[in-house]
């Protein structure tokens, strides 16, 4: 290799921190308690490899009665599958009680 010209790298890759403004705010400070169902809604997005590609699930928590209330199976990461999932989840909390004008 030295005579190629060539050498190693050595180390590890490093971690790299995220940028304090790239940080979502934490709207409940940390307060994952509440009195009556439909209160507070959380939300995860998870990552599943499979045989034929990745897929990501979006779920949609009630903290009061720790359910799934909303969910959503997608290709890709995108707002549409946030939203699709949150449709779900008024749908079947809310009664499909939306605001006019969509």
């Amino acid at each position: 290799m030295r005579r190629a010209g060539l050498r190693g790298v050595a180390g590890r890759a490093k971690w790299k921190r995220i940028k304090p403004d790239n940080i979502a705010a934490d709207q409940v400070n940390r307060s994952f308690a509440s009195n009556g169902p439909n209160q507070l809604w959380v939300i995860d997005i998870t990552e599943h490899p499979t045989r034929e590609g990745k897929v990501y699930c979006c779920a949609v928590l009630d903290t009061f009665s720790r359910r799934v209330v909303g969910w959503s199976i997608d290709a890709s990461p995108t707002a549409a599958l946030v939203t699709n999932a949150l449709g779900m989840a008024i749908d079947t909390r809310l009664g499909g009680a939306r605001p006019r004008g969509r």
